[in-house]
């Protein structure tokens, strides 16, 4: 009986042993390189008007910056729309509570499911209030956190498109193996899809913001128009995102004390918006703006989904956009040495 040897170089060994401790510290510090990758598709998106700027004559650190408050404005003047309003139901909401409370009871009365009291739910508040202490230190430093991260993506991003050349000239220390052009081109077009998607993002969201506007005028919704601005901006966490909007939608229709069927209304009008933007309009408009097909747009959104979560599936598809350009480039050398 003849016996296989199977010998393994040292060198095997130490690149082996590299990968997985390397593996092991970028779970560690995911959240870092999550941040990192939202900061440079940011760049992706602003670096066309940056570009633009500079070649109008406009110094790039004043480029940069001229961008970055051209976004903050517009943020500002979306968030000055939407929060008076909200604030506003949200009171007129607290306020009719023990109506609604009425009205519900008076409708379950009908299939015989017994009556809520006010009351009943003002002791089982007072009983879950020692949870919700619990949970407010959590809660206060999750915010926090968040915040230091929306600032450090900030950050970064900036000083991405300050540098990004540089950064595309240097990337071949990592690809040693490539002409240096042949990495700098690789960079142009990683950051030309990158760009693509942010575009797409911006015609979803106009999308699923205008479609959320037409279906609660047509079912006579106050503040219809910020609501659909929220609906829209938070059409950029995938897959629940118009779930999510729906909430101040239903609070507004609740506080202004419209009727069941509306509420149902509603709630279908936002169940259709995320049906339609996950499986039509997310694959077509990626599809037609970076060029991944259909199939593909949707397991990333499954994988990166059930790997990271909400931010995982919010970066899917830019991180399948740019694999599949370095996919293709990995392609195309293969066959040109063949």
């Amino acid at each position: 009986m003849n016996k296989i040897t199977v010998e393994i170089s040292p060198k095997t060994i130490i690149f082996t042993i590299g990968l997985i401790i390397g593996l092991i510290v970028a779970w560690k510090i995911r959240i870092i390189l999550i941040a990192l990758g939202i900061s440079v598709i940011l760049m992706s998106g602003f670096a066309p008007l940056v570009d633009w700027l500079v070649k109008n004559k406009v110094n790039k650190t004043l480029a940069v910056a001229v961008t970055y408050l051209l976004a903050i404005g517009a943020l500002g003047l979306l968030l000055f729309a939407i929060i008076p309003p909200l604030i506003e139901q949200t009171r007129l909401f607290v306020i009719h509570t023990p109506i609604l409370l009425g009205q519900l009871s008076d409708y379950l009365a009908v299939f015989g499911i017994s009556s809520i009291s006010t009351e009943s739910v003002t002791q089982i508040l007072s009983g879950r209030i020692n949870d919700i202490l619990g949970n407010t230190l959590g809660l206060i430093l999750g915010v926090f956190t968040g915040f230091l991260t929306f600032v450090s993506i900030a950050v970064f991003s900036f000083y991405l498109l300050l540098e990004r050349e540089k950064i595309k000239e240097n990337l071949f220390i990592f690809f040693p193996h490539l002409p240096k052009a042949e990495t700098i081109r690789l960079a142009h077009g990683i950051e030309s899809k990158l760009g693509a998607w942010v575009r797409g993002e911006i015609i979803l969201m106009s999308l699923v913001g205008f479609a959320t506007w037409v279906g609660l005028s047509l079912l006579r919704i106050e503040f219809a128009l910020p609501l659909a601005v929220i609906a829209g901006l938070l059409e950029a966490i995938a897959v629940i995102g118009p779930i999510l909007a729906a909430v101040p939608a239903i609070i507004v229709v609740l506080a202004s004390g419209s009727g069941l069927l509306v509420v149902l209304g509603v709630v279908a009008l936002y169940i259709l918006i995320q049906q339609v933007e996950n499986y039509f309009l997310v694959p077509q408009i990626m599809k037609e703006t970076v060029g991944l097909s259909p199939l593909v747009t949707i397991l990333a959104l499954l994988i990166g989904g059930s790997l990271f979560g909400i931010v995982g599936a919010a970066i899917s598809v830019p991180t399948a956009a740019a694999l599949q350009v370095v996919i293709f480039h990995l392609r195309d050398g293969y066959i040109k040495s063949s």
